[in-house]
Order: C-alpha cells, then structure tokens, then sequence
C-alpha cells in the first residue's frame, strides 16, 4: 500500500510541477482562461478536470493493457473512446438525480461537458502511456493535472485582478493582451521547473 502511494504522489508531483501539461504543452489553456474568469468556477472546474483525468488515466491503462494495445492511433482511439463513455456516464448520472437537484442540472452538464472534453484530460492518459506508468502512477498522473488545473487556474485569476487595477497598462494591452503576457510569463517560469534550454 505505501508502494502504491508512493507511486501516485511520484507522478502527481511530476504533473503537477516537472511537466504541467498546462504550461508545457499548452492542454487545456483555453478552459483554464475560460475558468479563471470566474471565481465560482475555479474549484468546481479543477474538482471535475482531476476526477475525469484520474478515471481516465486509470481506465485507459487498464484498457491497453488488457487489450494489448500499443500503436499510437489505436491509442488515441481507445482512449478517446473510454473519454466518451465516462463523459456520457456521468451525465446519465445527472439527469437522473432526484428532483430537488434538478435545477443544478443545466449548471452541472455544461462544467463537465468543457471539463470532461478537454485537452488536457484527454492528454494525462497519452503522457502516462509514454512515460511507461504503473496503474496507480497513471491515476495519480490524472490527480496530478488537476492539481495543476488547479494552481495554474488560480495564479491566472490572481494576476487578472491585480492586471485589471493597473492603471499603467497602454489602453491597447488591456485585457486579453495583458492576460496572454502574464500567462505567457508564468509558463516560462514553471518551464525552468524542467531544467530544459529554451533558447540556444
């Protein structure tokens, strides 16, 4: 059992600093600027962005490993597929909630429809694959992305509102521009989390 955890914090950790798939990769940037506008949204977005990752990345090891599965088309395929199953799942799940929940209902299926069919979920599992993950590494990788979902999503909000008391800013900077800088800038600084030479 402590191998296990071990195994999951090891991965998430990665995830969530060594290679934030955010930041590195770009997966799930717009659904991050998308949620960091909206502080209601943050936790919600990050909650429902690591549960899909983690069933995901640990279905979809499961899956390829049972399946015998190993070309990258095929992958993609597969993982794809069980990306759908989960998504359609969960929204049977919704609409059959009791009727006190029912107006949560619209509310619910639009935070994990831009949750669940992202970029960044559909990523983890592909990640995991490549990096030759355990089960519980590849369920923690999935944590892991939504850890990141997480931070990154609030260091934007943040940032945000301290860009948007600036008074300083040119009129033609303001808004998306300003926002593209700062995001861009906090992307290079959890690039030098990887210790990689960007410019030669």
């Amino acid at each position: 059992m402590k191998d296990i955890i071990l195994s999951m914090l090891t991965a998430a950790s990665y995830a969530v600093f060594l290679r934030n798939l955010l930041f590195s990769g770009g997966l799930g940037a717009s659904e991050v600027l998308r949620a960091a506008q909206r502080n209601s949204e943050i936790l919600m977005s990050s909650l429902l962005v690591s549960l899909f990752s983690g069933a995901a990345a640990g279905l979809c090891h499961w899956l390829s490993g049972l399946l015998s599965v190993f070309e990258y088309a095929w992958l993609a395929a597969l993982y794809g597929g069980v990306l759908l199953v989960l998504y359609l799942v969960t929204c049977g799940v919704i609409v059959l909630l009791p009727l006190k929940a029912a107006p949560f209902r619209p509310i619910l299926l639009r935070r994990i429809g831009m949750s669940a069919l992202n970029t960044i979920v559909m990523g983890v599992p592909l990640l995991a694959h490549q990096m030759g993950e355990s089960l519980p590494g590849a369920i923690g990788m999935g944590l892991g992305a939504g850890a990141a979902f997480l931070i990154v999503t609030m260091l934007i909000n943040s940032g945000l509102h301290i860009l948007q008391q600036n008074k300083a800013i040119p009129p033609m900077f303001t808004g998306v521009p300003a926002a593209l800088i700062y995001t861009g800038l906090l992307a290079l600084a959890f690039t030098g989390f990887k210790g990689e030479i960007l410019f030669v």
